[in-house]
């Protein structure tokens, strides 16, 4: 296991803030030999992948990685052959309070599994302490880490708080680290209707909240409204994409700074914001590069990407290199003599608020169902009435979409019954999932309403 001295960390998060985009493009590329030497030499699949690599290779040689690989050659995958995919798997299922590392030296979380087949990471020491050190030093910029301390401070996630996602993890971690504290940590479930988190939040005092996007959006209306009073001193987004319009206008009501960190099961902490709304790239410790539709370099760094290659330079147990995430994304090109980070922008996967029987809900929650729901690799809701949301999916078996798609919109009727909607309509449509004409993305939420 690769591990690494904490201030050593922080030392070498501090230095690549400071380098210029061609110091630290010098050193990505010693960290990109570093990590695929060390994968050929200790993973069985990655030395049969990586064997024909010329002597001087660069990024562009490298092949690209799909998720399928580390599911179904996961075994002979990582790099450490005391990691066996039963024993991780059962790691997961342990009782929450056990706050015990897998092999008593790693962290595991693992993908929503969209296809039933969630993909498992495990996480080693230097890997955790150096993005421990982008958080703390680049998203916390200018607030310090001592506002995430919760035997200081009320903290709050409003999270998909379903043991083995990688939010959840993080939370029961964190929340296990302290004994004694534990009331002081408050994980309250997304798939809760708005009125519920709102009172929990309310009897709860958090003074910070981290959550998805469009579960934040949805608060501030309700801080807005008069019916959240919280004395919150931060707010934290992650894992949807939080456009600058929702982030001012989150920061506004709260009044309070809003951290906005696009990270991902598989890659970590990817880009977050430090001053202002602009995410920021990590680029001496993640690559991202920028793809169309046939996983080609995007011709024109202007526009939106049809996906991108993901590199964790960090993780040597489970390596993450040009690994395929289907996101649209933008990167700043910047100057090589330039200081700073480059501006990320990111399009994809951004959840929203919508109205079904003039009640709003986000679509986080009904986003959950259908990933877990079976046969559905992806979907789409489209909004054709004020009471009627239309399912649209691609499924893994074409003979049995309309099975798959029945049931999706069975568990969506039960959802906002559940949740004081009767009398919402849900349909199905057997069409693709329609595309956004910029970025030619398929938004997992679109209104159809004329």
């Amino acid at each position: 296991m690769k591990t690494i001295d904490a201030k050593e960390a922080a030392r070498l998060v501090k230095e690549g803030a400071e380098m210029t985009h061609r110091e630290r493009m010098r050193l990505r590329e010693e960290k990109l030999h570093a990590l695929v030497d060390y994968a050929r030499e200790h993973s069985f699949y990655l030395s049969k992948k990586y064997k024909k690599l010329p002597e001087n290779y660069t990024l562009f040689d490298i092949p690209i990685t799909e998720k399928p690989e580390m599911t179904e050659n996961y075994d002979d995958y990582v790099t450490d052959p005391e990691i066996r995919l039963p024993q991780v798997e059962a790691y997961l299922e342990r009782e929450a309070s056990d706050g015990r590392l897998f092999l008593d030296k790693y962290t595991v979380l693992h993908t929503s599994g969209t296809t039933g087949k969630p993909l498992y990471m495990v996480r080693d020491d230097y890997r955790n302490k150096l993005h421990g050190q982008l958080i703390t030093q680049r998203l916390l910029k200018g607030i310090g880490p001592d506002i995430m301390d919760h035997t200081k401070h009320k903290l709050a996630a409003v999270i998909f708080a379903e043991h083995g996602s990688s939010s959840y993890e993080g939370f029961l971690r964190q929340q296990a680290s302290a004994p004694g504290y534990e009331d002081r940590m408050l994980a309250v479930n997304i798939l809760e209707d708005t009125e519920t988190i709102v009172r929990k939040l309310n009897e709860f005092q958090p003074e910070m909240i981290s959550g998805y996007a469009s579960v934040l959006a949805l608060l501030a209306l309700e801080k807005q409204k008069g019916n959240l009073d919280i004395p919150v001193r931060m707010i934290a987004n992650s894992a949807e994409a939080l456009s600058r319009e929702s982030h001012l206008f989150i920061e506004n009501i709260f009044g309070c700074p809003v951290k906005n960190n696009y990270c991902m099961t598989e890659g970590g902490e990817i880009a977050m914001t430090q001053d202002g709304p602009d995410m920021l790239l990590n680029e001496d410790f993640i690559i991202v590069e920028p793809v169309d539709e046939n996983r080609n370099p995007v011709a024109d760094p202007g526009q939106w990407s049809q996906g991108i290659l993901v590199t964790d330079l960090t993780n040597y147990v489970q390596p993450v290199i040009r690994y395929y995430v289907n996101d649209s994304v933008k990167v700043e090109k910047i100057a090589d003599d330039e200081a700073r980070l480059p501006v990320f922008q990111i399009q994809g996967r951004v959840n929203d608020i919508f109205k079904l029987c003039n009640k709003p809900f986000s679509t986080a929650g009904i986003n959950m169902i259908a990933e877990f729901c079976s046969g559905i690799l992806d979907h789409q809701f489209t909004q054709i009435a004020d009471d009627e949301l239309q399912v649209r999916a691609l499924t893994a078996n074409e003979t049995d979409k309309e099975k798959a798609l029945g049931n999706l919109r069975d568990e969506l009727e039960r959802y906002f019954k559940e949740h004081g909607c009767p009398n919402a309509k849900v349909s199905y449509s057997t069409k693709l999932p329609v595309k956004k004409k910029q970025g030619g993305k398929s938004p997992r939420y679109m209104d159809l309403r004329k």
